[in-house]
């Protein structure tokens, strides 16, 4: 009994801190502009009343008018909806480049409301993400008392984009779609952070075993960009050629929602400067905040009239504050400058050097490797626990941005059928055929590497399956993903690779989320990325489970 109270408390703790980490995002996320002081109390109530049925909705939203209610939400408003409004341009704003890059939603006039529109849309926000983030917690303990292995923020994506296609009350909308509108706010925040989600799995990569001489550093290498090449080029021209074959189709009836090329800005928005990702208030408050949290808990380390758990806490946050300062600081960064050196690589190497500059200056004289090992600590309190426990919910989202695209997908099934095909099998199998060309020494190390293209909670599943190593193969995963998202989309610009489907695909089952979330300014391409991240790493999982399909794979890469 003890032992339950102690992992539901720690579940607890982890939900809060990530709810208070994404409190101050989503005002961030509004350009710094946070509630007035008298509306303070009603953020916090809004924030953490989530309506699941009718019953607990406010009188003016009765269920005769959900979808009042749902379109209120989204702009913001508390008060009576204004019904009859177009809920195509209501979803589709949610994910437009303007609301990726922190761009402020327009809202309709409403009525009087006790919010102001800045407070009621961080409400609205906070509503939405918040309950994704209790999403993934449910749909992880569901999986865990079924005892399925199989991560559950994908097995929660799919659940929850079937719910949006299939469940529909009455001719004018349904449940899914409700929902849908519901959750899209919070999966607009998200998708916009979601880049810095993946940042803890490669500040830690300076803590993974070493993998030998020289020359198998050369062939690992070569193994990832090589592979990442083969399946990136493989993967989209699989797909391009499926919809050549099948292009008989009649596009007539067409109304725009299957344009698979990505867009190119008009002469008139070529003239206008491109609006950076993050406001400057967004980098001096997290800068600001970072160097405040150091010198406090620098400070508290000297003195022993502070609680014990104070210190650490303050340099958990500096840590993290350090890393979303990193990360603003790289996304507005000249567009010359992002295209050659993503900000991910821009996070992780500020973070690095003032990991090292804090080993520096610290007044315990704690090395650089031993700042790292408590950026990532198992618990709720460290700082890539806190950005890594929002990676689940962030996944789940991606469900939103399918349905989204809804119809771009339908139109490409068979482009979808041979991307998957193409990313798993020639993923494995691929893989394996080149270590064992390359003649590895290390056997676990060519067996790591066969999962180098799945995201890493089936990646490591894989590794127990064929007897890798599950720490290295993870290491690999992460490699194989900062490459694909740095470099991925100048690749397919550098071959002409232009159809939005091939591009999603492609990336998507080369480099899995880190890739999928180097393309969400792509609003076409994304949606396509997300579904070949998650069923590329399913077929290869389901592949690898089958003994005949497991031993072939094993006698190829090991001889």
């Amino acid at each position: 009994m003890k032992r339950n109270f102690l992992k539901i408390r720690r579940t607890s703790t982890a939900t809060i801190a990530a709810c208070l980490f994404l409190t101050a995002t989503v005002i961030l996320s509004n350009g710094g502009e946070g509630p007035s002081m008298h509306d303070q109390s009603s953020l916090v109530v809004y924030a953490f009343s989530i309506p699941l049925s009718s019953s607990s909705l406010p009188r003016q939203f009765s269920s005769e008018s959900s979808i009042d209610f749902s379109t209120s939400i989204l702009y913001g408003g508390f008060g009576s909806g204004s019904g009859g409004c177009d809920r195509k341009r209501l979803s589709s704003s949610y994910f437009s480049p303007t609301s990726l890059h922190g761009g402020a939603i327009s809202s309709p006039a409403t009525d009087n409301n006790n919010a102001s529109p800045s407070t009621a849309s961080t409400i609205t926000k906070l509503q939405s993400t918040i309950s994704l983030i209790l999403l993934d917690r449910i749909f992880k303990r569901i999986l865990q008392y079924m005892n399925i292995a199989f991560p559950s923020s994908l097995a929660g994506c799919g659940f929850l984009l079937s719910f949006f296609l299939l469940v529909k009350t009455g001719s004018g909308g349904g449940v899914g779609p409700v929902l849908y509108q519901f959750l899209a706010p919070g999966a607009a925040v998200l998708a916009r952070w979601l880049p810095v989600f993946f940042v803890p799995s490669l500040v830690m990569l300076p803590l993974s075993a070493g993998l030998g001489s020289s020359i198998e550093v050369l062939k690992v290498v070569t193994v990832i960009i090589g592979g990442f090449l083969f399946s990136l080029l493989s993967t989209s021209g699989a797909v391009i050629a499926t919809q050549n074959i099948f292009s008989n189709k009649n596009d007539s009836n067409d109304d725009g929602g299957n344009d698979i090329s990505v867009s190119s800005a008009s002469p008139t928005s070529e003239l206008k400067p491109k609006p950076k990702p993050f406001s400057p208030d967004t980098v001096k408050t997290l800068s600001v905040g970072a160097a405040l949290t150091g010198i406090l808990g620098n400070l508290a380390l000297r003195t022993t009239m502070v609680p014990p758990i104070l210190p650490p806490f303050l340099l958990s946050a500096h840590m993290l504050l350090t890393t979303l300062a990193a990360f603003v600081f790289g996304s507005n960064l000249p567009p010359s400058f992002v295209k050659i050196c993503h900000p991910l690589v821009t996070c992780t190497s500020l973070t690095w050097i003032v990991a090292f500059l804090s080993s520096v200056l610290s007044s315990t004289g704690a090395s650089f490797l031993s700042i790292l090992s408590s950026y990532r600590t198992g618990t709720p309190y460290g700082a890539g626990d806190i950005l890594l426990s929002l990676l689940g919910p962030s996944v789940l989202a991606l469900s939103c941005q399918m349905y989204d695209r809804r119809k771009l997908v339908r139109d490409n099934l068979l482009g979808v059928g041979a991307a998957i095909l193409t990313g798993s099998v020639g993923g494995l199998f691929g893989t394996a055929f080149l270590v064992r060309l390359l003649r590895m020494a290390d056997p676990v190390l060519r067996l790591s590497l066969l999962s180098r293209n799945i995201t890493s909670p089936l990646a490591m599943a894989i590794a127990g399956l064929v007897g890798a190593d599950p720490s290295l193969a993870v290491t690999m995963v992460v490699v194989t993903g900062l490459f694909g998202a740095n470099f991925g989309a100048s690749i397919l610009d550098a071959f002409g690779v232009q159809n939005a489907a091939a591009r999603g695909l492609g990336i998507g089952a080369a480099a899995h989320g880190l890739g999928t979330a180097a393309f969400a300014n792509e609003e076409d391409a994304f949606p396509f990325a997300a579904i070949a991240m998650a069923l590329t790493a399913s077929a290869c999982t389901v592949l690898v489970s089958v003994p005949v399909v497991k031993n072939v794979l094993l006698k190829i890469a090991l001889g």
